[in-house]
């Protein structure tokens, strides 16, 4: 892990002059390193040919069983609440309140119930194809597509090819870069990691980390001018970006940290004294939270030093373009 931090002023260097010039000004800003991306890669990149999705069918029904069962059982249980309580006499008066929210309640669950069991018939029905040309993913029947020539920079930032969790939309991190329309506007393709946008249909795919590394690949080498990744990017996909072989260990040590840079927040809520104002534990948790943060940006970067900054990549064909 640690040959990554070691090789990187040896990966420096001044890109095209093409890519420069087509380059924002604010993206001078920051220094990208830019790193080789070995012919091998490259090579069998080209020899593995177009890669299709293998959704995970046993998975996905488990996964949707077990809601089924979970929302039978939370239903079950009310139903035997009911039946088993003897004494109504504190629920004089509010009879008509809890019939209502009885009925909503179960006509929650039996909606629930009732959608998921529509989805078994559908388990599978999602694809991702990756190839030469670009990708296309989602409902078969209407699916999303990219080609790679559309790819572009950003106008916005830093980063071209980045990471983001947005709790609102799902609690998973998604791979954010930017397409070129028909109209020439960019449009922000935001597709989750996992590479699957409905887990009800396919809840994951077997060769999801040979799909996401050959999905990076592409991105990494075919758009022009050449995009900069956050280095964040092959933290959260377990790449090397030097090597491109599987690298987990930062990501495992990134969530480590990031529970550790917890425990501040934790020892503040537990050991403030009781009856001290609610203002000076709020900032003293604010404090303890970026306190935390902090430490847990230090620890990452000592321990993986070369996986900071933005990268970009270079190959032969692109040298000589």
């Amino acid at each position: 892990m640690r040959a990554v931090g070691r090789k990187h002023r040896k990966s420096q260097r001044v890109g095209p002059p093409a890519a420069r010039d087509a380059a924002a000004p604010a993206s001078r800003a920051v220094a990208s390193r830019v790193l080789d991306v070995p012919a091998q890669v490259l090579e069998a990149l080209a020899r593995s040919g177009p890669l299709e999705g293998v959704p995970d069918l046993r998975g996905t029904r488990l996964f949707i069983g077990g809601f089924v069962a979970f929302f039978a059982l939370i239903a079950a249980g009310l139903v035997a609440a009911v039946m088993l309580e003897e004494d109504w006499s504190n629920a004089r008066g509010n009879e008509a309140i809890l019939l209502l929210l009885g009925l909503l309640l179960f006509g929650a669950l039996g909606g629930g119930i009732w959608y998921l069991l529509r989805q078994f018939p559908r388990v599978g029905e999602g694809m991702l194809r990756i190839d030469a040309d670009g990708m296309c993913w989602g409902d078969p029947a209407s699916p999303q597509a990219v080609r790679w020539r559309e790819v572009c920079r950003a106008h916005v930032g830093f980063h071209d090819v980045k990471t983001e969790f947005v709790s609102s939309e799902a609690i998973v991190k998604r791979l954010v870069f930017q397409q070129v329309t028909r109209g020439g506007e960019p449009r922000e393709i935001r597709l989750p990691l996992a590479l699957t946008v409905d887990t009800s249909r396919v809840l994951r795919f077997r060769n999801r980390a040979v799909l996401l590394r050959a999905l990076l690949l592409h991105l990494a080498t075919q758009p022009r001018p050449r995009l900069r990744f956050d280095a964040e990017v092959f933290i959260d996909a377990g790449i090397d970006p030097q090597t491109w072989a599987p690298m987990p260990a930062p990501r495992r040590w990134m969530w480590l940290s990031s529970l550790a840079g917890l425990l501040p927040v934790l020892a503040v809520i537990v050991l403030w004294p009781t009856g001290e104002h609610i203002g000076w534990m709020v900032a003293a948790t604010v404090l303890a939270l970026v306190a935390g943060a902090g430490a847990m940006g230090w620890f990452m970067h000592q321990r993986y030093p070369g996986l900071q900054g933005v990268f970009e990549f270079e190959t032969a064909a692109g040298a000589a373009s």
